[in-house]
């Protein structure tokens, strides 16, 4: 697994190494995966346990108090259901954390039963686990306040981010978007990290949803286009055939103009507009589709790419895709990550495909993280692929050279 946590503060860091935890999953890889992100973390102690019965042997035999438990919910023996009653039974006092990939209503019956035990409930990862979340989850544990995945932060005031804009403090990462039949590398989204002077690198959990409430998301957006455009530009001068993916949030589309900055932007940068991809995400693109049509099909008269992202979370129609002019089609990393393991995603990824390919979509998976979820995008016949399988996002000095090193490897 590769590192994405880093950058946590001391304080944050000597709270996490001294947790005692134990999980409880009948899966030996899961186990594996989950206490690598933990040791990642910091945290050394770590007891594991196949099924319940086991899980209470630990947590009776333990020379110190367990101070957390990561429960899955389906396990052979004694299951997740009937081991949280045996933990409210033991009064115990550490916290619980879900890890389930279990029907999303039997979930929420499982969360109110927690609190029925009165347990200490911490929150529900689904799997596969994102080490973001789970380290949300463990914030609420120790007592400081949630993280973006980088350092212990807050969400940031307005104020804070109309500074940091002003500074130019926004930078760009890029990850790379892979073509499965040759391997190539074809392009990458960009995505904004806030290099803040005093808390280090922010990801934008932090502070998109706070510019998009306080009406900065404009000057945000227009920020990061214009350093995506100006390194996408010096790539394609050196040569290099990408197309850069750039996120736009749907407050954006309020902007009847937006077409045309867009097009200047990229044109002052030397880039064509089909070389750019501007990526919506599906939940609140179908919400706000009566105000946003007429910019959207603009842009794609433009001649800029148009991506639904974050495909299968939201609530689309094959007939509202029909309707809109899409040109990429991005399914969301639930589907994706351990779909060969996982019947139910399997299902949602393989009709995602069938169903883009049939309105003649290009088709990216997001969350490719092993060689199982290539070989079965590959199978699949997916077009292309982003995710720590490939690589991580890295700032944008770093990408031609690792672009050099993958294609000389592949």
């Amino acid at each position: 697994m590769k590192k994405s946590i880093s950058n946590i503060s001391p304080l944050l860091s000597d709270k996490l190494e001294s947790l005692r935890v134990l999980l409880v999953d009948d899966d030996e890889f899961v186990l594996d995966f989950a206490e690598d992100m933990l040791s990642e973390l910091g945290i050394k102690t770590v007891s594991r346990a196949l099924d319940g019965h086991a899980a209470l042997t630990a947590i009776d035999s333990a020379l110190r108090p367990l101070q957390l438990v990561i429960c899955d919910l389906t396990m052979p023996g004694m299951d997740g259901i009937e081991f949280l009653r045996h933990l409210a039974d033991r009064n115990f006092e550490g916290g619980v954390i879900l890890s389930s990939g279990s029907d999303k209503r039997v979930i929420k019956t499982v969360e109110s039963l927690v609190h029925a035990h009165k347990l200490r409930f911490l929150g529900t990862l689904q799997k596969p686990i994102e080490e973001a979340a789970l380290l949300t989850a463990l914030m609420d544990l120790i007592g400081s306040a949630p993280t973006d995945g980088y350092g212990l932060i807050q969400k940031l005031t307005p104020e804070e981010i109309r500074t940091g804009l002003d500074a130019g403090q926004m930078e760009t990462f890029f990850q790379p978007k892979v073509r499965m039949a040759d391997r190539r590398v074809v392009g990458a989204e960009c995505l904004v990290r806030w290099r803040h002077p005093e808390r280090g690198l922010i990801q934008p959990v932090a502070f998109i949803s706070v510019a998009e409430e306080y009406g900065l998301i404009d000057d945000l957006t227009m920020a990061v286009f214009r350093k995506a455009m100006t390194h996408l530009g010096i790539w394609t001068r050196q040569g290099h055939d990408l197309k850069i993916s750039v996120n736009v949030s749907m407050d954006n589309l309020n902007r009847l103009d937006l077409p045309e900055i867009f097009a200047d932007i990229a044109g002052q940068s030397g880039v064509k507009p089909d070389r750019v991809i501007l990526e919506m995400t599906e939940s609140r693109l179908m919400s706000d589709i009566a105000t946003s049509l007429e910019i959207i099909t603009r842009l794609r008269l433009k001649g800029f790419g148009l991506s639904i992202d974050d495909f299968g979370t939201g609530y689309s129609s094959m007939e509202k895709l029909k309707q809109l002019p899409f040109t990429e089609l991005k399914v969301d990393r639930t589907f994706v990550c351990g779909a060969a393991r996982d019947s139910v995603a399997r299902a949602i990824l393989e009709s995602s495909l069938k169903m883009g390919h049939a309105l003649g979509m290009s088709i990216v998976a997001e969350g490719s993280e092993t060689q199982e979820d290539w070989d079965l995008l590959a199978a699949l016949g997916c077009d292309e692929v982003q995710g720590y399988f490939v690589a991580m996002p890295m700032p944008a000095d770093e990408f031609i050279a690792w672009k050099t090193r993958w294609e000389a490897s592949n």
